[in-house]
């Protein structure tokens, strides 16, 4: 199966949309209900095992376990390991980088996401991570999830 390009460009919105058939969301209207949240993991993990939230403790991530606190929100970490690391999964650190994934892990890793979100009852994702361009590989391994997709850059929405 082969992965729709997203251009370097302001256009990844209509590759996102049209390709991908993934949801922005630019509004607060525009988020869904009973979704799963879910950010990227990040570099930066402080333990040798645990909860996305000790685990991975990079910026945005620190942003969104608050947002998920404040709101009272499930979600998941997408890894690139464990395909998503579930709020209350307590499981073991890894350093795998993005870049090292190739199709067939990305396509095994989106099929490992859908059957952890269809066992906690979550029909839908949204995905949090500001940087669109950043976002690429996370987006193959959503789009592979076959899961409908909702993409938010800006968090704060969830305030309004």
């Amino acid at each position: 199966m082969i992965v729709p390009k997203i251009p370097n460009s302001k256009k990844w919105k209509e590759a996102l949309e049209e390709k991908y058939n993934f949801r922005i969301i630019e509004e607060a209207s525009d988020i869904p209900d009973n979704a799963l949240w879910s950010i990227s993991c990040s570099k930066t993990k402080k333990l040798p095992r645990g909860l996305p939230k000790d685990l991975y403790q990079g910026r945005y991530n620190q942003l969104f376990y608050r947002y998920m606190n404040m709101y009272s929100l499930k979600y998941g970490v997408l890894s690139d390991k464990y395909g998503i690391h579930m709020y209350d999964e307590c499981l073991d650190y890894y350093d795998i980088h993005p870049g090292e994934l190739h199709m067939e892990d990305k396509e095994k890793l989106g099929k490992m996401i859908r059957q952890k979100s269809r066992k906690y009852g979550f029909k839908k994702i949204v995905f949090y991570y500001p940087s669109p361009l950043l976002s690429k590989p996370y987006f193959h391994i959503l789009w592979f999830s076959r899961v409908p997709v909702y993409y938010i850059t800006n968090i704060k929405l969830l305030d309004e």
